[in-house]
């Protein structure tokens, strides 16, 4: 057992933070701590120690659907349990049923956003069937003409802004480089 004194550095979870972190310990009673200062949040709360407890699962209550005998439904869990105790055993899975990720609103627009620029990339690319011009700050670049970057790949000119500037559309999205107008 460690003992420990006020002024020490110990890690621990921060309730402010919500993550592992380090922490300055403030108040020991009895040879445990008991109250610790956030090193990265200045926040001062009890001790909770960095490991995390897995909670233990709880089984969700039998639901019966009408027109259902509470036997079958028995039966329907416990053949679901053993495909899962049956796919843990092969190694097929962790344990759980698996089930799709649920992505966030910023997520979801996100894909949506990423989706939309590479349609138009290859609608770009689908209407140029030219060979690209090979991307250089002192070059000079048409609308709608094609440009080959070597970090961003082949790209179509979307718009020109004199003096010195384009937007290209970019398999990745739009980026704006420097130019020759």
């Amino acid at each position: 057992m460690a003992s420990y004194s006020p002024g020490q550095r110990i890690e621990a979870r921060c309730t402010r933070c919500r993550d592992i972190t380090g922490h300055i310990i403030v108040v020991v009673l009895d040879g445990e701590v008991a109250k610790v200062e956030c090193c990265a949040c200045g926040s001062v709360h009890k001790y909770y120690p960095a490991e995390n407890k897995a909670r233990p699962v709880k089984e969700r209550p039998l639901r019966v659907q009408s027109g259902q005998e509470r036997g079958e439904a028995v039966l329907n869990r416990s053949s679901a349990r053993t495909r899962v105790e049956l796919a843990a055993a092969s190694g097929a899975g962790t344990g759980t049923v698996p089930r799709p990720a649920k992505l966030s609103r910023a997520e979801q627009q996100s894909v949506k956003l990423r989706e939309e620029l590479e349609h138009q990339w290859q609608e770009a690319m689908a209407r140029n069937p030219g060979m690209p011009k090979p991307y250089a700050m002192d070059g000079a670049f048409a609308l709608g003409s094609l440009v080959e970057h070597p970090s961003f790949g082949v790209g179509m000119v979307l718009s020109v802004t004199p003096p010195d500037r384009i937007d290209v559309l970019f398999r990745e999205g739009i980026k704006a480089l420097r130019c020759r107008c």
